[in-house]
């Protein structure tokens, strides 16, 4: 009892001295539907993805800086006999300065500053896995921004492979308008428990350049290089060098743009059909990029038509788009709806309340 005591004393000792204390809840509600119409094309299936996500956490922050947030990520899919279809726990440190910020344990995917490219994360992908789990570290200033990311997904179990993957990226703006960066993934797709030699390194680079600028329509013009590096150590067959080149425009105002991205190249998931020791094809368990970047055709275009807008100070956003996919052979479609509410009261803070 007496030692119970102690700490409860020493906690409100520390919580009175800390200079500036804020309580806040973060609570996040959003739905998301994704419906793709891929038959035939041998890169997707055509299914709906309709699901609502809730995602409350809990803060407390301290010293203005630091901060330690714990929640869970609830995920319920339309249709679904189950109440909840997947929970997550959400629990992390950060901390954040003017320039400088990091994020450890298990935290929100938006927080990430890097501009990843379709050809890293799918829409359903992000949908999906909203979270990191591992650590972060950025910087960013008015011109420049850098990230180092670890996350760690796949548990080395029976049921689950050892995966994890390590991204860097970084940028910076120029004469106003101009700006150019780059992006890495480095991703191990390891072993189950149950065997050994079935290791996969998929390394991923994105370098880019591009412009920005308003002209009565807001114009984003970037051209960059998609150059990855695979090998299967189970075979002998080395090093696979698919790459080829990506180039995006956006056009848009009023919440309205057209945007279009075309890549010409190889195909960046060869191994999508190939089988595991496990017996489990590679596919999405290796490669979370959008599957139309491993088009047999050498030519992969997007154009995406849509709506985005934020409202209510930012809390409210919603996006609306149809997406036309060509593969270099043929049209298939894709139409994304999302809407998501985001309540952040602050429940306590230090110097509203006199001593």
């Amino acid at each position: 009892m007496g030692r119970k005591l102690t700490i409860l004393l020493l906690c409100a000792v520390l919580f009175t001295t800390v200079k500036a204390q804020e309580l806040f809840f973060d609570g996040e509600l959003s739905t998301h539907f994704d419906n793709t119409e891929y038959t035939g094309s041998g890169l997707g299936d055509s299914k709906t993805i309709f699901a609502v996500r809730v995602m409350p956490t809990l803060g407390y922050r301290f010293d203005s800086n630091h901060s330690v947030v714990v929640g869970a990520e609830l995920l319920k899919d339309f249709g679904s006999s189950r109440f909840i279809d997947r929970s997550m726990l959400v629990a992390y440190y950060e901390f954040a300065s003017l320039r400088y910020g990091a994020n450890a344990g298990i935290f929100q995917r938006d927080k990430l500053i890097g501009e990843y490219s379709r050809a890293f994360f799918s829409d359903a992908y992000r949908i999906y896995n909203p979270l990191v789990q591992g650590v972060a570290g950025r910087y960013k200033s008015d011109r420049a921004f850098a990230e180092l990311v670890v996350d760690w997904d796949g548990l080395y179990a029976a049921d689950t492979r050892e995966k994890f993957r390590i991204l860097l990226a970084g940028g910076g703006r120029f004469a106003d308008i101009f700006y150019a960066g780059g992006s890495f993934s480095m991703q191990h797709f390891a072993n189950k428990s149950t065997f050994q030699g079935n290791v996969v390194d998929n390394l991923l680079l994105n370098p880019y350049i591009g412009v920005r600028f308003k002209a009565f329509f807001d114009f984003d013009i970037r051209l960059g290089g998609l150059i990855s590096a695979q090998r299967d150590r189970r075979t002998d067959e080395g090093w696979t060098l698919p790459a080829g080149g990506e180039f995006y425009f956006r056009i848009s105002r009023w919440g309205l743009y057209i945007d279009n991205n075309l890549y010409l190249g190889q195909s960046l998931t060869p191994y999508y059909n190939r089988i595991g020791v496990d017996g489990v094809q590679y596919a999405d368990n290796l490669y979370t990029c959008d599957p139309f970047y491993g088009t047999q055709h050498k030519i992969y275009n997007r154009t995406g038509i849509g709506y985005s807008r934020s409202f209510a100070a930012d809390r409210v956003k919603v996006k609306a788009e149809m997406v036309l996919q060509h593969d270099g052979k043929k049209m298939y479609c894709e139409q994304l709806v999302g809407v998501s509410v985001n309540i952040c009261p602050t429940l306590y803070r230090k110097e509203n309340h006199k001593k």
